[in-house]
């Protein structure tokens, strides 16, 4: 019972009109949501393991996001042993953004101050204040140091 209140917690989130009322369901799921918290329209958590995943103060998630804890295999590979994998913890910090239909992979931590470009894979972990990019994700440029004052 509890896994389809979740589902249905999670299809009220991705089509909710207000992003504050998206945090809250999204929250009601399982997912760690800090304040401040902008989650845009249409973004797609983990189904599985809501309760992996950490979106810390201030972040940004943009429309279209998809941030993934796990990854199982077809039955055919699963039965065979093939692929194995099992679930990871995702972690978005403190005032990190990651713009429109990017990717997040398990197992991937964003660092504080981090931007992830909109379409970007990510199968690695980011730096904070980095700016990555790209399928796969990779550094494009190191953001300023001075916002280490105004962000402690």
């Amino acid at each position: 019972m509890k896994k389809k209140i979740g589902r249905l917690l999670r299809i009220l989130a991705w089509v909710s009109p207000l992003y504050q009322f998206r945090c809250a369901l999204l929250r009601g799921c399982g997912v760690k949501i800090g304040r401040n918290v902008y989650v845009g329209f249409l973004v797609m958590i983990d189904g599985e393991y809501p309760d992996y995943i950490e979106i810390e103060d201030e972040a940004s998630v943009g429309p279209g996001v998809i941030i993934m804890a796990h990854s199982a295999a077809s039955p055919f590979h699963q039965r065979l042993k093939i692929y194995v994998m099992e679930p990871k913890k995702v972690k978005i910090g403190h005032g990190a953004w990651i713009a429109a239909g990017a990717i997040i992979l398990p197992g991937v931590t964003i660092g504080k101050g981090a931007i992830v470009t909109a379409g970007s894979v990510v199968s690695r972990d980011v730096p904070p204040f980095t700016m990555v990019g790209g399928h796969p994700a990779r550094p494009i440029m190191k953001l300023s140091s001075d916002v280490d004052a105004v962000f402690p």
